[in-house]
């Protein structure tokens, strides 16, 4: 509006004033022009009082002016610039000399010069004076009337412009007040009016379109915000979930959820802290499961790993809330007794947890038997630090194995002995291993009733440099809890096979040989090639060996064992049951087993002739092997007693220090 108004008024300025300068350059001129015109008038009638000097009618002719209002003083000169005669009115001063120029002021006042000619002679000069009053009051008229023409033409642009104002702005400001509710509000639904179709119509309309596009992106952006909460949301749910499983898993087993390594030694720290203020005891429980590895290995792993969640619910059920217990990995256990009163409270809960374990376990139609070996250890009685503790556990559980298995055994002095040298006979074992250090003694296998040696089993012998002679009772198990023994039954049988391959073929000779073979063997998938290689290797036919299986082998559900052993009976090898009546072997079983031979352990051969159970279970095992078209072996006999009853009861072939003990190959060539 202000804008209008100023440009209104800058063109009607320069209008009034260029009309006035055009008034005054007019009126101005005009007043020459008139007063030009009146002095040719007056000149010409004074042509003939100059000629002749007549002052007196120059006098009448310009007293003629009278009736001109605005002529104020009129002067008649000569040619010699003489003033000859005059007018004036009131009283007006007279020029006293004739003026340089032709047109000008004088006193404010016009004047003209007109020359007055006769015969185009100049004879004078007449001069006017014209007064300006009149002008002066026409020209103040004229600037009146400009005055008023711009004040009515400000007011006309004024209210022109106020209703133009009002035409544009109010649209826009109705479209800024929709604009700013929609800000402050956030509510793209509303809509500004549209009132005119003009070009703040279009922009009314693109305004409301943006609006849509706005309103339909904010419910696109609403809906992904929505989506995004709840992904957010349930990302968060995910990572708490996470970190709750990462720190229980931190600090628990994964399989069976009791406490973990890291768990277990924190609640021991932090257990004997207590018990050293407050003179109290405790006491740490190593557990171990007995052949748990073959249950594994036969089995699966998937029923092993039942087994272990069965085993640890039944380890939980036989202690306190107050007490820990962990899974160290593996099959391994640990259990820790906080605030006991002597040691037969220890005592008393591992018998709990023996003969909770030795309850059999039903897993997928299997009815499992399992045993443990607990090792025991005492504070402050065996130690003041958790880690003494736990290790002296260790040691007290390594000796219940050696006992026998399935007991518990307290930690004691002397232990620590055997530990280390247990840790030093697994060095020179794997020493041992590297160097081929190991040597094959054979035991004849002789016919029970013609005493002909019709088989020899390859035993392993080890003489260490520094020690001597070490027994196989000592490092045949220390190498199968290493996972040694592999390594040593392929040496073995590989060695076997080349030193008995012209005793085994040579002549007339019929003899087998007969070579012990680690249930660990049979977690392998290569076992079969392996075998195969070497009877290729050495040339050894397949059909002259034997291979020696201990019982443990053909639990429930060995299924794989089996097939493998049924792969072996294709290379023409023989199987049989080493150590038979020590495991769980069912007549079930060796009905569908590919067996060939059963050897009757050493322990119900021993007391033939004195226990009359004993008598009972070999006559029974026997005649059961004989029904199932088994060949059988009674080893272990070592007097004649043992050997008159097993010869009875009809065994087919006896072995034992009665008729050979183990010797070195060049021996049994002469004894053969």
């Amino acid at each position: 509006m202000l804008m209008l108004l100023l440009t209104s008024s800058c063109a009607l300025l320069l209008s009034a004033v260029g009309f006035a300068v055009n008034d005054w350059l007019s009126m101005r001129s005009a007043i020459f022009e008139r007063l030009q015109a009146q002095a040719g008038v007056i000149g010409h009638n004074s042509i003939a009082a100059l000629t002749f000097g007549d002052a007196e009618s120059a006098d009448k002719t310009l007293e003629s002016l009278k009736n001109e209002a605005d002529i104020v003083s009129a002067v008649l000169f000569s040619s010699d610039g003489v003033m000859f005669a005059h007018f004036d009115r009131d009283e007006h001063s007279i020029p006293p000399a004739f003026p340089a120029e032709e047109t000008g002021r004088i006193d404010g006042n016009f004047f003209v010069v007109s020359p007055i000619l006769l015969d185009s002679h100049q004879i004078g000069n007449i001069l006017l004076i014209s007064d300006l009053s009149h002008w002066e009051q026409r020209q103040t008229f004229h600037l009146i009337i400009a005055l008023g023409v711009l004040l009515l033409s400000l007011s006309t642009a004024l209210l022109l412009s106020s209703r133009l104002q009002r035409l544009v702005s109010e649209p826009i400001l109705k479209l800024a007040e929709t604009a700013r509710r929609v800000s402050e509000g956030q509510d793209y639904g509303l809509r500004a009016e549209k009132i005119s179709s003009d070009e703040i119509g279009t922009l009314v309309d693109d305004f409301n379109d943006m609006l849509r596009q706005i309103q339909l992106r904010d419910r696109e952006l609403q809906k992904a915000r929505d989506e995004l909460e709840e992904r957010i949301e349930a990302r968060t749910l995910e990572l708490t979930e996470l970190t709750r499983q990462l720190e229980h898993q931190a600090y628990h087993d994964m399989l069976t959820g009791l406490a973990n390594r890291i768990t277990f030694d924190d609640h021991l720290k932090l257990a004997i802290d207590q018990a050293r203020r407050h003179g109290q005891r405790l006491a740490v429980m190593f557990l171990d499961l007995d052949r748990f590895k073959t249950i594994n290995d036969t089995l699966g792993h998937a029923v092993g790993d039942k087994l272990l969640m069965q085993v640890s619910q039944r380890l939980l059920a036989c202690i306190r809330d107050c007490d820990t217990l962990a899974r160290l990995g593996g099959d391994e256990f640990a259990v820790l007794l906080t605030q006991i009163r002597q040691g037969t409270d220890a005592a008393e809960v591992a018998s709990k947890l023996i003969a909770a374990i030795a309850e059999p376990i039903p897993i997928e139609g299997y009815s499992l038997h399992i045993t443990t070996s607990i090792g025991i250890s005492l504070f402050p009685e065996d130690g003041n630090h958790a880690e003494t503790i736990v290790k002296n556990a260790d040691t007290a559980m390594y000796r219940s194995k050696d006992r026998g298995r399935n007991q518990f055994t307290f930690f004691s002095s002397d232990m620590n002995d055997r530990a280390v040298r247990r840790l030093a006979l697994e060095n020179k074992l794997r020493k041992a291993i590297a160097e081929g250090a190991f040597n094959i003694h054979y035991q004849p296998r002789r016919d029970t009733l013609s005493l002909a040696i019709v088989s020899v089993e390859a035993l392993a012998r080890w003489t260490d440099s520094e020690e001597g002679p070490i027994a196989p009772s000592e490092f045949i198990p220390l190498a199968e809890e290493c996972g040694l023994i592999a390594l040593i039954d392929e040496w073995m049988l590989e060695n076997a096979c080349r030193e008995m391959l012209a005793c085994c073929t040579g002549g007339e000779a019929d003899l087998r040989l007969a070579v012990n073979l680690s249930p660990a063997q049979f977690i392998r998938e290569d076992l079969v090639e392996v075998i195969s290689g070497i009877l290729q290797r050495t040339g050894f036919p397949g059909d002259k060996l034997e291979l020696e299986i201990t019982e443990s082998l053909f639990g429930p559900g060995s299924i794989d064992a089996c097939t493998i052993l049924e792969q072996l009976c294709t290379l023409g090898i023989e199987l049989s049951i080493d150590d038979f009546g020590t495991a769980y072997s069912s007549l079930s079983r060796l009905k569908q087993l590919p067996l060939h031979t059963l050897k009757i352990d050493r322990s119900f051969v021993h007391d033939l002739g004195h226990d009359a159970d004993d008598e009972t279970l070999v006559r029974t095992i026997i005649s059961m092997a004989h029904n199932l078209n088994l060949k059988v072996v009674a080893e272990g006999v070592e007097t004649e007693t043992q050997y008159d009853y097993v010869k009875q009861y009809g065994c087919d072939t006896v072995q034992g220090y009665l008729f050979g003990k183990p010797v070195p190959f060049h021996q049994l060539k002469e004894l053969l």
